[in-house]
């Protein structure tokens, strides 16, 4: 179980009302789409890493320090 503030679920109340859903499918479409979108990012940054070291080596050959 989730406890809010009276104030934090005030927030969420209206919310929902503004949104035309419950409470309950509010906090799920939320924490649904939270959780994917840091998901996501994070397979991006390691996809981004993986990226950077397996061209790290080209790029130093290509542009030394001195050209950079």
């Amino acid at each position: 179980m989730i406890e809010f503030t009276e104030e934090e679920l005030a927030e969420l109340r209206a919310e929902a009302k503004e949104q035309g859903v419950s409470i309950k499918r509010l906090a799920h479409d939320i924490l649904t789409e939270d959780v994917v979108r840091r998901r996501q990012k994070q397979r991006f940054v390691e996809g981004a890493a993986k990226y950077a070291r397996e061209t790290i080596a080209d790029f130093e050959e290509r542009f030394p320090a001195g050209l950079r």
